[in-house]
């Protein structure tokens, strides 16, 4: 059978799979998606032809669901490079490649201490200091986010202490965390485990998440932790705001401290009225409801001028200072400190 008259058929079945079942008075429709291989093109056992009209079945659901794909050799390639860069990612954790980088998010309270958002790096032995863009595949293999994940916060507690030496007191570190991160409960356990050990208090850090982090099967877990977080002094932040769908209802249903305004919404705020409703009305929302707003992406002055004049409380941007080592945080901060050339200055004491 050649591949056209395969997908003619299983597509006739998607046809029959969409008609509506009516359960009482109500009619109800499924979606169904469909990986298809064939013998001996793609395998001559079963194990083989399952493996490979699974991940058919996987690139079916990537492209929208409720529809047929059919398993081909650019398929397999995408298949095996995904498995190499995993592989390369766990090899790169046992080989301490990664290290977190550090941005400041500056009050515009000037009498206020700055804090800082962890960003991972891979220092990568052939193409140098490589941001998260190139390993995110990583982020979306559960076992890989979770080690991530959990580099992340160890490396974390460690340079708070590192920052106390160099005689730098952020007033918080951020970490991002994923679902992988509340999958199960060794990671806010082990939060709790460096508190102790390293004596660096909860309330010192600050996580971030995303609306889809709330979304899915992981949502009750997510939940949980984020409270135990967060009735420990952990403040909340929620990333990315204004780009989905419910933002609003876990804004108000979830310990949310902080909201940061995604940076599309800053891009264009010096020429888009638009733009600039949206983040003032954002801003009000929150102030009235009791929370903090972060404006991410800040690159010129002109835009700091803006978000001053709504009294959003925290900036952070290219404007401000790049993200950089933990050994290199405090010359720029000591300069933003001291700097009178600088759009805001920042106390660090």
């Amino acid at each position: 059978m050649s591949d056209d008259a395969a997908l003619e058929m299983v597509n006739a079945v998607l046809e029959t799979a969409r008609e509506p079942v009516h359960i009482g008075r109500s009619p109800r429709r499924c979606s169904t998606s469909i990986g298809l291989a064939t013998f001996p093109h793609d395998g001559n056992d079963p194990a083989t032809l399952f493996k490979a009209a699974d991940i058919a079945l996987y690139h079916a659901k990537s492209l929208g669901r409720d529809r047929a794909e059919i398993f081909n050799n650019k398929l397999r390639e995408s298949v095996e490079l995904r498995s190499s860069l995993l592989g390369d990612i766990e090899n790169a954790l046992i080989r301490n490649e990664f290290e977190l980088f550090y941005q400041p998010i500056v009050p515009t309270d000037t009498t206020r201490q700055v804090s800082l958002e962890a960003l991972m790096r891979w220092r990568h032995p052939k193409h140098g200091v490589v941001s998260p863009a190139h390993f995110q595949i990583g982020f979306e293999h559960q076992p890989t986010a979770a080690a991530l994940g959990m580099f992340m916060l160890e490396q974390a507690f460690k340079d708070a202490l590192r920052l106390r030496t160099l005689g730098v007191q952020a007033r918080r570190i951020a970490i991002n965390l994923t679902n992988a991160d509340f999958r199960s409960d060794l990671f806010i356990d082990r939060f709790f485990e460096l508190s102790q050990e390293t004596g660096v208090p909860p309330r010192q850090f600050c996580v971030e998440v995303t609306e889809g982090m709330f979304l899915g099967r992981d949502q009750r877990r997510v939940n949980q932790g984020l409270q135990r977080l967060h009735e420990a002094g952990v403040e909340v932040a929620f990333d990315d705001f204004g780009t989905g769908f419910a933002s609003l209802t876990h804004l108000r249903q979830m310990p949310i401290d902080r909201l940061k305004i995604d940076r599309s919404f800053i891009a264009n705020i010096e020429s888009s009225s638009a733009d600039q409703a949206i983040v003032e009305g954002i801003v009000l929302m929150t102030h009235k409801m009791g929370k903090r707003v972060v404006a991410e992406g800040v690159e010129n002055r002109k835009q700091m001028e803006i978000l001053l004049s709504m009294d959003c409380d925290f900036l952070q941007g290219w404007l401000f200072g790049k993200a950089c080592s933990v050994d290199e945080l405090p010359e720029l901060i000591n300069t933003m400190s001291r700097d009178e050339a600088r759009p805001l200055r920042c106390n660090v004491q």
